[in-house]
């Protein structure tokens, strides 16, 4: 009971700390599913398939959310992808604080799962994963502003190779890395182009990693579960 006291404090500090609303889906988000029709929506975070080895807190099922004006963008962006013979497939949008918060938490524990260290972060520890910035202590994914994602051959049904699966923290992540082929360059660039026409930025180390700019909710962060 005093770690899960202690969780859900640090948890109630840091919502005063952001401005963290809670409580239900507010009416300034939508589901990307409503929002973009036939989309892909592949929530890594609502099971044990990611690089904490457990369902993340506030993510209760496969679905997606984000701000209404970035998922209008998004939408436009897929329109646009499925006309080249692609479609979008979403890893992650909108986080919970409280999830943001696990991640601080699970970094400060052992390492336990050598499996998921080499398939995820093989050269750095924990800790090292916020220092090197692939994970951030506030998040914009909890200001509802941004989005993981990748291309879906519309032919094949497979995700186009981007040299490195979601969530691989390594410096072979960074868009614009050297030790991938121009085939997977090519493709990172496929993203970058199609996200950036509708006001998207991208995070220059992880090419799965958009934001909206400029955000509709900069000062605001959200901490509804994802359901």
């Amino acid at each position: 009971m005093g770690h899960r006291w202690r969780v859900g404090l640090a948890v109630f500090l840091l919502m005063l700390e952001t401005g963290c609303i809670m409580g239900k889906i507010p009416s300034e988000f939508i589901s990307l599913s409503e929002a973009c029709p036939n989309i892909i929506i592949q929530s890594d975070y609502s099971t044990v398939k990611n690089f904490t080895g457990e369902v993340v807190p506030g993510y209760k099922k496969t679905a997606a959310y984000m701000a209404k004006a970035p998922a209008r963008a998004l939408s436009e962006v897929q329109k646009a992808a499925l006309g080249r013979g692609y479609n979008l497939k979403i890893f992650d949008g909108y986080r919970p604080v409280k999830a943001v918060q696990f991640f601080q938490e699970w970094a400060k524990r052992p390492e336990t799962n050598p499996e998921i260290k080499a398939h995820y972060y093989p050269s750095f520890s924990r800790l090292d994963l916020f220092e090197k910035g692939f994970i951030a202590k506030q998040s914009s994914h909890s200001r509802g502003a941004a989005v993981d994602l990748t291309l879906v051959d519309l032919k094949t049904g497979k995700e186009l190779d981007m040299g490195s699966h979601f969530d691989f923290f390594d410096e072979r992540s960074n868009t614009d890395s050297k030790n991938i082929t121009e085939e997977q360059k090519k493709n990172r660039m496929l993203l970058k182009e199609l996200m950036e026409s509708k006001g998207f930025k991208n995070f220059s180390q992880e090419w799965w990693h958009y934001s909206f700019k400029p955000e509709p909710h900069p000062e605001e962060s959200f901490d509804f579960d994802v359901e």
